[in-house]
């Protein structure tokens, strides 16, 4: 169950009761026992361009009731045959799809595959019991081996590791540097939800440590040690 809380600035609350975290060009959506990593909803966008060209396509054939030369006749219609199918396809995928599913009630992480994101067919199944944890990686905030500089953006990849070794990609979070706490507090909060619905944990990289955050004033949380009284000799003087 994914119980554990999630930093508000990083979350979005759906209407349905599910919990929404932008990630780059895709979203993970989050339930007490399924979580969805899936296309954004702009990834709607060319495939509806594409069925408008189709569209356009199918009217001037109509209009010009196919009285056109042979080799233009022969290239719309291939293109239709291509077009139509795949935008449709996409336009799916992008609406109901899914990229990454993992799901407490069949104990398994699947990636799914197909053209420009469509979930069909299985391209990798993973049971709970062979993950073996979870990790976090980040490019381009090392220094250069030819300029002693840093890059301008940062990468966070958050990866399932099989007990085999073999990685897998759940998401990647790119963000200028100036922006990298943001970029390491989205894929982190993807990854605890992740690792407490499996049941395993995250490994974040040297550098890096855990600060609780307080969501309204934004600074880090101190927790007050209790004062330890210094304690009394004791024994008999002689």
């Amino acid at each position: 169950m994914t119980d554990m809380e999630i930093p508000g600035h990083v979350v979005i609350n759906r209407r349905d009761g599910r919990r929404e975290i932008l990630l780059h060009r895709s979203m993970a959506i989050i339930s007490p026992e399924r979580i969805e990593i899936k296309s954004a909803r702009g990834t709607i966008i060319l495939p509806l361009i594409g069925l408008l060209i189709t569209a356009g396509a199918v009217t001037l054939l109509a209009l010009s009731s196919f009285d056109l030369p042979l080799w233009a006749l022969m290239t719309i219609l291939l293109v239709l045959l291509f077009l139509f199918p795949v935008c449709v396809m996409a336009l799916i995928g992008a609406i109901v799809g899914s990229d990454v599913i993992i799901d407490s009630k069949k104990g398994s992480a699947t990636w799914q595959q197909g053209y420009l994101g469509l979930g069909i067919g299985t391209k990798e199944l993973v049971p709970f019991g062979k993950i073996d944890h979870l990790e976090v990686l980040i490019e381009g905030d090392q220094p250069d081996r030819w300029h002693e500089n840093t890059d301008d953006l940062r990468q966070f990849s958050l990866e399932m590791v099989k007990t085999s070794g073999k990685r897998l990609i759940l998401s990647n979070v790119p963000v200028p540097a100036y922006g990298q706490a943001d970029g390491m507090d989205r894929t982190l909060a993807v990854g605890h939800a992740v690792a407490a619905l499996v049941g395993t944990t995250v490994t974040i990289p040297d550098g890096w440590e855990m600060v609780e955050i307080d969501t309204e004033t934004g600074q880090p949380v101190e927790h007050k040690r209790p004062k330890r009284h210094p304690k009394r000799p004791t024994g008999s003087e002689e």
